[in-house]
């Protein structure tokens, strides 16, 4: 349960291929055998017992905010776990997508880093099991795609698609699985399980009242369910239910603190090493890498929400009708966004004409061999080589078995007992890789917006309940250390330095941060201190600091590409300057990424301490000077949104960027920026892929500026071949255009750049502006890009650059 989120989004196994030779497809099939095997020798292993808090008289009296809230949660409990025998069978089609981005920023443009979707159809019937028929299938690795489709064609089929209903089913997604009666702290603690009153407290919230075609009247209620005590492992949300069936109608909730990866992986020493009736506990201390620590730190995962719905069939039944999950994986200073969709219909409820063709299952020989050896107290060593040499033979006998089905038939059949050994899957694959990619079942791309394939309104409207009155309850945390890499930085002012955060999450949304920071080159400690409340999709905070912050608008100064280019060959770009004091911000996810600030500081300049190179030594006159900012008190507000639109490398995209700032005090200005790139595919003219790229920007001021609020051209993030800040003004004008040969794994990238930034009096009659061409190479879709370029006007000279995560 380390990383739940991605657990539950890979109950599909996603296989995805880039080339497509012979050798390559046996390794993969090979591959795909040896995951089939262990599906079938770990479907019957035992599950660890469970752990959970005794439920107090008082925790029960003070879990139920009213008794309406106290008599459904309790008939819920009930019904989660029977079964209705009338529902006998069904035929449903599935259709299911998994999405993972990549990034190094917090705010760059959308990378889709894989996604797999497929589409089947699912028949089931009791007592014998689920027929899976996979109608279509496709993966694609965009960042590693060399032209339009490869992936998508040569996509491995081995997805296991989803069986809508079973016996058992537990009606919550994540965590999903069979239903448990009774909580387990070491997993998802179930809100409606027996015990989760010590984890939770209810209060009834709306109702809604459906009319069926027939004149029944039902009446949905709404629970709304609040962790006890922010963790991991416990939700906060809405869930309503059936009032006559007390069943789960549909549910919007979210994990009510992120999952802290190396907390939580050193809790789980902690309890492996207390049960010394496991060899391993004596053998593993638990304790991750110094080292591991240092480069992947901060790594958690949060989940800011999960929907389902359910749909009432023939009248009676309620049987799954969509599911979706949004998470996000921060490992050191790599994000990774993720989601999962889930949806199904069904062309009949119990009106199956014929028995399914499922046959008798034993136990897998595998499984068999590992207990008769387990039994016989086998020596370890002998034991895992007589199970590694099965696990091979086994391996082989289903690839054989496949190519011979393929000869014969045209597809193969997998059959597995799947969900703990409690249901048995047949599953018929067709082996035409191309056939499965453009099923008529898919939608017409894989790049296709989710809200296309699935409706959004629906889910939108139930994210709303996740609002920030839904939270968990008052319960103050040990506070959290976070370091290593990615809060450390070089640049020409500070030197080295490094930083580390202690947060303690508060209840009800809070939480409490405290920031330090200290720089060998200015000997200088930097920090803050900040209070924020969240509801997992928007942020409040109020934060106290002394920092060193950028006049750059473009690039990530302090970011790690900046300091590896800084530390390498003296390429630091950046415009520091200081300040301190306090500020009311927020960020919201709707319209892309929004943030806003109402601030009051103080800025002053930000001297060069340090001119040391690797590859320059001390003295490295590559160094640039650093602007020398005014120093003023200013109070102002300041707002942007940053949105991405399109994820395929060969169709459109475009990234923009709005700012807006106003300030008063000691200088009252005035000054606003629009940033806009647009790329698109040509297609293959030269037997290569052809994509182009235009990024046009225009900023404007009013008011007095001071130098750290000027526009700032030059460099690589703007006009590549000449130095950064070569030139500055109260406004500016930029055009950069770019055109590339190959696909987003590997593009040859040829550009040219031409800008301007001065007085604004001269903005209709700039003069000769900046202006610089060159040629590069990107690769994994921009997120390693370097350049060579020449600079034009004002200095003709040739400057070399490595950077991640560039527009194009």
């Amino acid at each position: 349960m380390l990383l739940l989120p991605l657990t539950l989004a890979f109950q599909v196994q996603v296989g995805v291929s880039v080339g497509g030779d012979s050798a390559s497809r046996a390794r993969r099939a090979q591959t795909q055998a040896e995951i089939e095997a262990a599906i079938e020798e770990g479907s019957s292993r035992n599950r660890r017992p469970v752990r959970r808090i005794p439920v107090t008289d008082e925790m029960r009296r003070t879990a139920f905010r009213d008794s309406a809230a106290h008599s459904l949660v309790l008939r819920a409990r009930v019904t989660r776990l029977q079964q209705d025998s009338a529902l006998a069978s069904y035929d449903a089609t599935t259709y299911q997508r998994f999405s993972a981005g990549l990034g190094f920023k917090a705010l760059g443009r959308d990378r889709l880093a894989m996604r797999h979707e497929d589409a089947s159809r699912v028949q089931w019937e009791r007592g014998r099991g689920a027929l899976v028929e996979v109608k279509g299938s496709r993966s694609v690795i965009p960042i590693a795609q060399g032209t339009k489709g490869e992936n998508e064609a040569d996509a491995e089929m081995n997805g296991i698609s989803p069986v809508p209903y079973y016996p058992g089913r537990e009606q919550l997604w994540i965590g999903g699985g069979l239903a448990r009666a009774e909580v387990d702290e070491t997993q998802f603690v179930h809100p409606i399980a027996e015990g989760a009153e010590a984890y939770y407290t209810y209060a009834s919230g709306d109702s809604v009242i459906m009319t069926l075609p027939d004149g029944t009247r039902l009446t949905l209620r709404e629970i709304r369910i609040v962790a006890r005590q922010p963790k991991w492992n416990l939700s906060v949300g809405s869930f309503w239910f059936d009032e006559a069936s007390a069943h789960l109608v549909r549910a919007v909730y979210r994990l009510s603190d992120p999952i802290d990866i190396w907390a939580l992986a050193k809790d789980e020493a902690a309890r492996v090493r207390a049960d010394t009736s496991k060899k391993r506990a004596r053998d593993n201390d638990g304790d991750p890498p110094l080292f591991a620590r240092a480069l992947l730190s901060p790594m958690r995962v949060d989940v800011p929400d999960i929907t389902l719905e359910y749909g009432l069939y023939n009248q009676r039944f309620w049987l799954p009708r969509a599911q979706a999950m949004e998470g996000k994986v921060q490992v050191g200073f790599m994000r990774i966004p993720v989601s999962m969709q889930q949806r199904f219909k069904y062309e009949s409820v119990n009106a199956l004409a014929a028995p399914l063709p499922i046959p008798m299952r034993t136990p897998a020989r595998v499984t068999v061999l590992r207990d008769s050896l387990d039994s016989a107290k086998t020596p370890t060593v002998l034991r895992d080589s007589l199970l590694k040499q099965a696990r091979r033979s086994r391996a082989k006998e289903l690839t054989e078995q496949r190519e011979r089905d393929c000869r014969d038939s045209g597809q193969y059949t997998r059959t597995q007992r799947r969900y703990e050994g409690t249901l048995d899957v047949v599953t018929r694959i067709p082996c035409d890789s191309t056939k499965l990619a453009n099923a008529p079942e898919l939608p017409p791309s894989i790049y296709d917006p989710a809200e296309e394939i699935f409706g959004s309104a629906d889910r939108e409207e139930l994210l709303k309940s996740l609002s920030f009155g839904l939270q968990p309850v008052w319960s103050p945390q040990l506070p959290k250390l976070d370091w290593g890499l990615a809060f450390t930085r070089y640049n020409r002012v500070e030197g080295l330095s490094s930083g580390l955060t202690l947060t303690s999450v508060l209840g009800r949304g809070y939480s409490a941060q405290l920031g330090a920071r200290g720089a060998l080159g200015d000997r200088q400690l930097n920090g803050d201190l900040s209070l924020s409340r969240t509801n997992g999709r928007a942020t409040l905070r109020g934060t106290a600091y002394r920092r060193l912050d950028v006049m750059n608008d473009w690039g990530t100064p302090l970011s790690l590409g900046s300091s590896l280019a800084a530390l390498l060959y003296a390429r630091d770009e950046g415009a520091y300057f200081r300040t301190w004091g306090g500020e009311l911000s927020g960020t919201h996810t709707k319209w892309g990424t929004l943030d806003w600030r109402i601030f009051g500081e103080q800025q002053w300049k930000a001297d060069v301490t340090t001119r040391w190179s690797l590859f320059g030594g001390s003295g490295d006159t590559r160094f640039i000077a650093n602007p020398a900012a005014e120093r003023v008190t200013e109070m102002g507000a300041a707002i942007r949104l940053h949105s991405s639109v399109g994820l395929d490398p060969d169709g459109f995209r475009l990234l923009s960027d709005l700012r807006a700032e106003a300030a008063g005090g000691d200088l009252a200005y005035t000054r606003g920026l629009v940033d806009l790139t647009m790329s698109h595919g040509l297609g293959a003219p030269l037997g290569k892929a052809l994509a182009a790229s235009l990024t046009t920007s225009v900023g404007y001021s009013g008011g007095r500026v001071p130098v750290q609020k000027r526009f700032y051209l030059g460099g690589l993030q703007t006009v590549r071949g000449e130095s950064a800040l070569a030139a500055s003004g109260d406004a500016f004008w930029l055009v950069r255009a770019e055109l590339g040969l190959g696909g987003a794994a590997s593009r040859l990238i040829g550009f040219g750049d031409v800008g301007w930034a001065g007085d604004r009096r001269a903005w209709s009659k700039p003069g000769r502006p900046l202006s610089g061409v060159g040629v590069g190479t990107s690769f994994l879709d921009g997120l390693i890009r370097f350049d060579l370029a020449r600079g034009l006007f004002p200095v003709q000279r040739w400057r070399a650059d490595f950077y991640l995560e560039a527009k194009f």
